[in-house]
């Protein structure tokens, strides 16, 4: 199969790709072993993800349990992550293309825009919530701020408020513009800023609580293996159902890779390393607050209150929101942006759509939807948790029906062998539709809440059989055609050795 960028017709330029859809040329793919760990440096290290993992602690996890948790979620992130972008690295195309193969040349953009509507929900409210560190760090460093504008308030969010968050979501725009080089410029500086808070956090958690012995040394609620169990997996599904939207598109960032060995080192360093480290501090510092506060503090931004040096707490506050800038870009606004220019290749550029994302989340009013927190919540992990069978059938098409081997020619043509019925795989769909069923049918119905609790796993498993079921059940024209090709080469073969 080619590997090379195809020779385009105009009409198929015009209709299925443009300029960053294409593959990335090889003498442009520059992302080193360090760039991806830098990206995930920067996607762990923020304010959300501390809050999830204090969040544990809170919950009633030990400290050693928490610690479990999270290094088996990015294990299994990192093998899913790994597994996925290898199509991105090997043929440089980002992830609205790819899933052309398995969902069709037209089909795919159904679930590249459902990644897009999730990805836009959560850039403003990622937004809104870096902007809180913003908030409190210029009025710790001007208290006048504070009281900017009064008792004025609109849509419900008074102006220093409202500031904080403009001046937080335009500092996105610098992030990307000029395009993915920008992002690694910026990522490699704001990853290892972070761990200067991370540091000064964990000098005074050992302090303050006593010693790590002391600290991890404290029990949970969830005493015995059976206790513990099924609260364990339920926590490693949800952790990985934070990050499972990346696992989707992360060709969009491998396509950049200069090798596939740098992405798989990379992500190894970044991911499983990172994540461990980051949630060894946390925990020892969610645990110190149980001995400092006699409850713990699962929130940085509060616990960052609770000291009496404004300077430090503003200077720690605003790195913080530095990196949430990181994985905002990273996470919720790359995606939308390549997912926005394959649904209107001709008219809607990479950098285009990048700035449409930007405005239709700033439009979303997120301090608004933050007002019915529960519903949104719920509402975006339903939309979620169909993501998870769309990687099962993205990794079952790439690894079991294709072999790692793409036709780069027809993944850009309208009448090829990813055209499918008029652009459209029944088979995905299918297979999306009836894993999503099952894995979400416990947010329905109380008696099988356990279902939803591994949504994720369920999802990715069910899809990846049944779509490799339907294939093969009810191959396309394309698929039979390779099998006749390839049994009349080996019978060719068979009838010389005779």
């Amino acid at each position: 199969m080619a590997m090379n960028q195809p020779n385009l017709q105009k009409e198929k330029a015009s209709s299925l790709s443009n300029p960053d859809l294409l593959p990335v040329q090889r003498e442009d793919r520059t992302w080193k072993t360090q760039n991806f760990a830098s990206m995930w440096m920067g996607v762990i290290n923020n304010i959300p993800t501390y809050a999830t993992i204090g969040g544990l602690v809170v919950l009633g996890f030990s400290p050693w349990q928490v610690i479990a948790i999270v290094l088996t979620a990015s294990l299994i992130l990192y093998g899913a992550l790994a597994l996925n972008g290898h199509a991105g690295s090997k043929y440089g195309i980002p992830f609205p293309v790819l899933i052309r193969t398995s969902y069709g040349t037209l089909g795919a953009n159904v679930p590249a825009v459902l990644r897009g509507i999730v990805a836009i929900m959560w850039l403003g409210i990622q937004a809104y919530a870096g902007s809180a560190a913003f908030n409190i760090a210029f009025t710790l460093l001007w208290p006048g701020w504070a009281n900017l504008g009064g008792d004025w308030t609109i849509l419900g969010i008074g102006l220093p408020g409202l500031l904080s968050f403009l001046i937080f979501w335009s500092l996105h725009f610098l992030v990307l513009k000029r395009g993915m080089e920008s992002l690694k410029k910026f990522q490699a500086f704001t990853g290892p800023l972070v761990y200067i808070v991370l540091i000064g956090l964990l000098w005074w958690a050992i302090d303050a609580g006593g010693g790590l012995s002391a600290i991890f040394s404290q029990t949970g609620k969830y005493e015995t293996f059976g206790t513990a169990f099924f609260p364990f997996i339920s926590a490693v599904a949800g952790i990985i159902g934070i990050w499972s939207t990346l696992i989707l598109n992360i060709p969009d960032f491998t396509r950049f890779a200069r090798s596939q060995k740098d992405q798989i080192k990379g992500q190894l360093y970044g991911l499983p390393v990172t994540f461990t480290i980051f949630t060894f501090v946390t925990v020892t510092a969610t645990a110190a607050t149980t001995v400092v506060f006699g409850k713990p503090v699962g929130d940085i931004i509060i616990l960052l209150q609770q000291f009496d040096r404004p300077v430090i707490i503003a200077i720690a506050a605003l790195m913080l929101a530095a990196a949430t800038i990181t994985v905002n870009v990273i996470a919720n606004l790359v995606s939308p942006a390549y997912d926005l220019a394959n649904l209107f290749p001709k008219w809607i550029t990479f950098q285009r759509g990048f700035y449409i994302t930007m405005f239709a989340a700033l439009f979303t009013f997120p301090w608004k939807l933050m007002e019915n927190a529960d519903t949104i919540f719920t509402l975006l992990n339903l939309i979620g948790g169909a993501l998870g069978p769309i990687a099962g059938v993205m990794i079952a098409d790439y690894y079991i029906i294709r072999k790692r081997q793409l036709n780069m020619n027809d993944i850009y043509s309208l009448k090829g062998e990813y055209t499918y019925f008029k652009g459209y795989n029944y088979r995905a769909f299918a297979a999306t539709a009836f894993a999503a069923g099952i894995a979400l049918i416990g947010a329905f119905v109380p008696s099988l809440k356990g279902l939803y609790d591994i949504s994720w796993f369920l999802g990715v498993v069910l899809s990846f059989f049944v779509y490799i079921g339907l294939m093969r059940l009810h191959p396309p024209v394309s698929v039979q055609e390779q099998k006749d090709q390839l049994k009349e080469v080996t019978n060719t073969e068979i009838e010389k050795v005779n």
